[in-house]
């Protein structure tokens, strides 16, 4: 999606210029001028949904001046392609219903310039009421036909009225994606447990004589990523062929932000201590919030973890997200009534819920990490 242009139309523009801002299914990223030229027309506008490879603006070389006629004839051969396209989907045989409701691999369309509709379903539509952004299209490109719109006129059947329509971000739409082939194609199981958080509190208290404020999930983090160089196999990926165990411990970390769920990365996590861990997850949420998030903020995670403490949530029960094998869930600390040495007393207990995936842990592996990050939060060694 095309969120916003950058550089004004008919303005000139040197390599390296910032064109235009593009969301893609995990960041927002800035695009840059690779050659020199000029804007001379905008094809998709701002917030403008389309498929990978679609026209987005006519730009000119220095010096060149082309009339509005050759600037025409650009860009109706681009549409042309598109007219190409419909009239493949109209003779295509239709699909069954079943079919049509399989959306693996395609792109929902949007309300935009995007959107590719044969005309007869278009019709339909229209004599229907109803709106086409709700239609996945299954045909090529993505494009909507007479079969999509008849499946979403009978899905719609004796179904209660939408009240409000929310549209699927790219972010959105990726993550969809990702967690709904983990929860289908990864064996998972979780352990919990609960980890008395008195250690914890006693490093912070620490680290804030010395000046530094550091945070329940800072703590967390470096103890996941020295557990993981303790437990290898909890920092592995599955493939067909072999088990991967990676060489660096690098901490996907989910950053709730007004976008939705973010999830940047910090790398090698086992080489920093809390204090380092700190400052690069407050740089990593801040560029998460302002949805400044690159390419390389969001690459190589290996392990996952995940803290809705503060939300006051105790427990859950987390999904792995392949290719990664082990996802930390950590819930609220709370005060709980223990027995220490036949004595009853109040600790503060943190709840753990840790994902496995059990092609590539089996339970006593996993439980192997599950109980060394128990000891290493309670007793930091």
């Amino acid at each position: 999606m095309i969120t916003s242009w950058l550089i004004d139309l008919g303005t000139s523009y040197d390599v390296d210029a910032l064109l235009y801002e593009v969301e893609t299914e995990k960041n927002t990223v800035e695009i840059v001028a690779k050659l020199p030229g000029t804007i001379l027309r905008v094809i998709a506008p701002s917030d403008c949904e389309l498929s990978v490879g679609a026209l987005l603006a006519v730009v000119a070389d220095p010096g060149e001046y082309p009339d509005d006629s050759e600037i025409d004839a650009l860009v109706g051969a681009d549409l042309a392609e598109i007219a190409k396209i419909e009239k493949l989907d109209e003779a295509a045989p239709d699909p069954s219903p079943m079919a049509a409701m399989d959306t693996t691999g395609l792109l929902p369309v949007g309300a935009d310039r995007g959107m590719r509709v044969i005309p007869k379903a278009r019709a339909m539509a229209a004599a229907a009421g109803l709106e086409l952004s709700t239609v996945i299209g299954t045909g090529n490109g993505g494009s909507i036909t007479v079969a999509d719109v008849e499946v979403a006129l009978a899905s719609d059947l004796g179904g209660s009225a939408v009240a409000e329509r929310r549209p699927l971000s790219s972010v959105a739409r990726g993550m969809a994606n990702v967690l709904s082939a983990s929860w289908r194609d990864v064996p998972q199981f979780v352990q919990q447990i609960h980890a008395d958080a008195t250690h914890m509190k006693q490093i912070r208290a620490a680290l804030a004589g010395q000046g530094v404020r550091v945070t329940f999930t800072d703590i967390l983090i470096a103890a996941v990523a020295a557990t993981a160089r303790e437990v290898p196999e909890a920092n592995a990926q599955f493939n067909p062929d072999a088990i991967h165990i990676m060489a660096d411990v690098n901490v996907t970390v989910a950053v709730d932000t007004d976008a939705g769920l973010l999830v940047p990365v910090i790398a090698r996590a086992d080489q920093l201590d809390v204090a380092g861990v700190s400052v690069r997850l407050q740089q990593l949420s801040e560029r998460a919030r302002a949805r400044r998030l690159t390419a390389a903020d969001t690459a190589g995670g290996t392990i996952t973890v995940s803290n809705l403490g503060a939300a006051g949530i105790e427990t859950g029960v987390p999904l792995v997200v392949s290719p990664q094998a082990t996802v930390v869930f950590a819930g609220a600390i709370t005060d709980c009534a223990v027995v220490v040495d036949g004595v009853v007393g109040i600790r503060p207990l943190m709840g753990l819920a840790i994902g496995y995936d059990h092609r590539v842990l089996d339970g006593s592996t996993a439980a192997r990490f599950t109980s060394a990050l128990k000891r290493r939060l309670e007793t930091g060694a």
